[in-house]
């Protein structure tokens, strides 16, 4: 005797959700958290990339313009040092920025459980 499709395919659906239900902190912390490492790592790159820390690093004592003479290195080594504090503290802005957004991701599951946990017995008390 074969049963029916709509049982069976429902059992299956079933099935199936409980399984990505169970399988989602496995996901989260695993491949989930390898891609927001990932993403950190690329923000960092991007970051420095944006804001062209270590090209100005290399370039701190070269003289700007081509003014080999003793003020025009001076202009150029203050000028420098100025670019070089600004642009230090947006990257360290868009450091935390990232960072902030891993966190996120990591202690995300544990507040979204801890809320639910927390806010449950409030489901049977009586007002």
């Amino acid at each position: 005797m074969s049963k029916n499709i709509l049982t069976q395919a429902s059992k299956l659906l079933i099935l199936d959700y409980i399984a990505e239900i169970l399988y989602f902190p496995v996901w989260w912390y695993g491949p989930g958290l390898r891609n927001a490492l990932e993403y950190f790592a690329n923000g960092l790159v991007e970051a420095n990339r944006f804001t062209g820390l270590i090209l100005l690093l290399r370039n701190l004592f070269k003289p700007m313009f081509a003014q080999y003479d003793k003020q025009g290195r001076i202009i150029s080594f203050f000028m420098r040092l100025v670019l070089l504090i600004y642009k230090g503290l947006i990257f360290f802005l868009m450091v935390v920025f990232y960072f902030i957004i891993l966190m996120f991701w990591i202690l995300l599951p544990v507040v979204v459980v801890w809320g639910i946990t927390y806010n449950l017995p409030a489901l049977w008390l009586k007002k």
